[in-house]
């Protein structure tokens, strides 16, 4: 498919930026976090680069949807003819179709840790009805809290307690603290006030951060020094585990109008309940891993049913996950999906751009302008 020039200024985090042009894209290098003034220099030194090497100046802008993104406000002030702004997570999906050369409509599960929602809360847990230009919203986590707001990024302590919260009431925090979760110096009932009166706690639906949770609930990391270690190292200890069969701990799935809602907090207390029994860690990681997989799998099921879509694109840097991502495909495989991951792309906020690039240009085109 042949598409107008484009320029995609990508995310926030993980950064690259794309030119498209024609049938070709052309995808910086990985430049990482746009927090720095260097970073920030070398993005206006990229797209330079980028438009010289692609031979284009393009007209038309592609931004990330979060209003507050540096790339945002710099898409603004560029000063070219048309800003589209394209959502997180479509962007994850049109970016895992360029790669795959597919067109159409399809079933995209767009799975990671923070993407700005078009209802302004934290998207991350998300099952798409999408193609190139526009998407539906099909399904999602339950929205849940982050106490906190961005610390409970790094503090994923935070996360297991609002999670277990939902579960256990007021319970929960005699017990997190029981099992070595909640900090001493943390005063529960703080914590409470906060996710009761709303302050400082916006709500999540977010793959990512339930793998950060599960982790802190198993005593993994609490505490984290960079983005994503805590999932990692959950991935790890589950990889040790001896036996890959076992159980599926418990989830709920059900609906909110006519999107589907999962929950998967119920699950993190079975881990309490796993733990304080005395089970070890790298089988309880493991059975986390397993009941994700499920969950996953029976909400794509329901909705492959309701659509009639039998194609599956998993996107999204929760799929960089080496238990998540095959054990997914081998379950939706055997029920008769045909699925698509990424292959020259990252699955991460790195193949952002590309999407952005390909839902902008596809609109262009609808448009006729």
């Amino acid at each position: 498919r042949s598409y107008p020039p484009v320029v995609a200024l990508g995310p926030h985090l993980k950064w690259t930026l794309c030119v498209l042009k024609g049938r070709h894209a052309f995808l910086s290098p990985h430049i990482g976090d746009l927090d720095t003034p260097q970073a920030r220099d070398f993005f206006g030194e990229t797209l330079a680069l980028m438009e010289r090497i692609a031979r284009c100046r393009p007209v038309v802008v592609a931004r990330d949807l979060h209003p507050g993104y540096w790339s945002t406000l710099v898409a603004e002030r560029l000063g070219r003819e048309r800003v589209i702004p394209v959502q997180h997570h479509h962007a994850h999906i049109a970016s895992a179709l360029a790669d795959n050369g597919i067109t159409g409509k399809v079933i995209g599960l767009s799975m990671d840790g923070t993407g700005y929602g078009t209802d302004g809360r934290v998207w991350g847990c998300e099952f798409l009805e999408a193609d190139e230009g526009d998407f539906r919203r099909l399904g999602h986590h339950r929205y849940f809290r982050l106490p906190g707001g961005d610390r409970a990024v790094r503090e994923p302590w935070r996360i297991a307690l609002a999670l277990l919260r939902d579960v256990q009431g007021e319970d929960a925090f005699s017990r997190a603290e029981a099992l070595g979760i909640l900090p001493p110096h943390i005063p529960g009932a703080l914590l409470e006030k906060m996710m009761a009166g709303n302050l400082n706690s916006p709500e999540a639906s977010s793959l990512g951060r339930l793998f950060d949770g599960a982790a802190a609930v198993l005593g993994i990391r609490t505490v984290a020094r960079f983005e994503g270690q805590a999932a990692m190292e959950l991935e790890g200890l589950a990889a040790r585990a001896e036996e890959e069969d076992g159980p599926v701990l418990p989830y709920t799935l059900s609906k909110a109008g006519e999107t589907g809602l999962l929950d998967l907090s119920p699950a993190l207390a079975a881990l309490v309940e796993g733990r304080s029994g005395g089970r070890e860690i790298e089988p309880l990681a493991m059975d986390f891993h397993r009941t994700v997989i499920d969950a996953l799998f029976s909400l794509t099921a329901v909705l492959g049913e309701k659509t009639g879509l039998d194609r599956v694109v998993l996107s999204g840097g929760c799929f960089q996950n080496r238990i998540l991502f095959p054990g997914l495909v081998k379950k939706l495989e055997s029920r008769g999906f045909r699925v698509y991951g990424h292959r020259q792309v990252p699955p991460n906020d790195g193949g952002i751009a590309l999407g952005q690039a390909v839902v902008a240009g596809t609109r262009v085109d609808r448009d006729g302008t």
